[in-house]
Order: C-alpha cells, then sequence, then structure tokens
C-alpha cells in the first residue's frame, strides 16, 4: 500500500511592490525606561537564623526611626555593594537549614553575582551577610567622640605626660 500526499494549490496574495509596509500602532511599541531595564533578579540562599536575626535587627531599627534599610532586600543589596566595592570577609558561614528568596538588583551588582564561583555562591553571601551585619552592629553600637572621661594613652594621672624613662 502506497501513501501519496495531496497536492494542495498555494494561494498567496503579494502585495503590489509599490505599496507601503502595515503600520504598527504606537501603542504596541512601549519604550522600556533605564529603570526597568537594568532590573535582574538573583536567587539567593541564606541560614534560617540568619534571616531571623536580620529581621530583628530591621525591625528594632525601624522601631528606633532609623530606616537606612527599608527591607531585607535593602540590606543584602547593601552588604552585596560593599564586598564588591572591596569589603574583607571576616566571618564564617554556619552549615544549617537554608532559607531560599529571590531579590532584584540592578545590571552592575547581577553581574557581580553572576562572577562570582557558582558553587560556593550561597557560601560567599552568608559570610558577606553576616560580616556586614557585624560591621552594622559594630558601627552603631560605638560612641561617634572618643570617651572624655578617661585621660588618653600614654598619660598619667590628671592628663600629665610622664617620662619614657621614669621609674614608678
Amino acid at each position: 500500500m502506497e501513501l501519496h500526499a495531496r497536492q494542495r494549490r498555494h494561494t498567496r496574495r503579494t502585495p503590489p511592490k509599490d505599496a507601503a509596509p502595515p503600520r504598527v500602532p504606537v501603542a504596541a511599541v512601549a519604550p522600556v525606561s533605564d529603570g526597568e531595564a537594568s532590573r535582574h533578579s538573583i536567587t539567593i540562599r541564606y541560614d534560617t537564623l540568619l534571616y531571623g536575626t536580620l529581621q530583628n535587627m530591621i525591625r528594632s531599627s525601624h522601631t528606633a526611626q532609623d530606616f537606612t534599610y527599608p527591607s531585607l532586600a535593602d540590606f543584602i543589596r547593601a552588604a552585596l555593594r560593599a564586598y564588591q566595592h572591596g569589603m574583607v570577609l571576616t566571618e564564617q558561614d554556619t552549615q544549617g537549614p537554608k532559607l531560599e528568596t529571590s531579590l532584584r538588583v540592578d545590571r552592575d551588582l547581577w553581574l557581580f553575582y553572576k562572577a562570582l564561583p557558582s558553587r560556593m555562591r550561597a557560601k560567599i553571601l552568608e559570610r558577606v551577610l553576616r560580616t556586614f551585619l557585624q560591621q552594622h552592629a559594630a558601627g552603631t553600637g560605638t560612641p561617634a567622640e572618643p570617651d572624655r572621661t578617661r585621660p588618653p594613652r600614654g598619660t598619667g594621672r590628671g592628663g600629665r605626660t610622664q617620662p619614657a624613662n621614669a621609674a614608678s
């Protein structure tokens, strides 16, 4: 048994050669603003205990009328930006259950994050967050001016300097 395909007639209307191209409505081509074009999404994983600590820190800073970081995503962006600009990592990552979330970042931060080693991104990010949290906590806990109640180092009692070879 042999199968034969039917032959179809192709009737195609060709436009005249001097006809103008069809018009596209202006509303169909919406321009993309720079703010929307430069936003990229990254998915991150970090410790659930760290998540709770960060949420509590942000909540307590909002209670104290400090809105430096409006949300956890802004804190993570600031931590990544600090690491991008040379922050030295001092804290270690921990073992435990991880939480996965995604956030939107601008293009240069997205490219920086994608340039990190793919298998180490979660560990690096957790270390970045812990270090940034430690620096943030240390920065808000220290006074802006040195303590004036104690004499400066190298001075004796009453603020008078002692000679280097003086015996006590």
